[in-house]
């Protein structure tokens, strides 16, 4: 998918691999294996010295914006919600697990202030 995308920003150039390795300063046969599509994940590094070498931008190449600048797809309402849904269960637990922490700890508290006070009995004694 990006290969056929850099593919068609290399041809609106006109440039060859040998001159688009210079531009970006790649080594040629990278540019070779990416543009054959030989290479299943290019680093995005090396993307990214190609697209800017093209003068091409990085949301074009993957799809966040077309060529006028604009949004490429609107964001869908239902996934949102959904990752609001998800926030507010986590969220949940979240008040779950500290209200358990504040119980413990004064159950902890507690079990010292009769501790303390009931020197006849447990951990600290006279």
């Amino acid at each position: 998918m990006i290969s056929t995308q850099l593919k068609e920003l290399k041809d609106q150039r006109k440039l060859t691999n040998q001159q688009l390795a210079d531009l970006a300063g790649i080594p040629v046969g990278t540019i070779n294996r990416i543009m054959a599509g030989q290479t299943d994940n290019p680093s995005f590094q090396t993307v990214c010295d190609i697209v800017m070498a093209l003068d091409g931008s990085l949301d074009e190449l993957v799809g966040i914006k077309d060529k006028g600048g604009q949004r490429a797809a609107p964001l869908n309402n239902e996934i949102i919600e959904l990752y609001e849904k998800i926030i507010a269960g986590k969220e949940k637990w979240l008040h779950r697990l500290f209200l358990c922490c504040c119980v413990l700890t004064l159950f902890i508290l507690g079990v010292l202030i009769y501790d303390l006070t009931h020197p006849m009995v447990g951990f600290f004694r006279q």
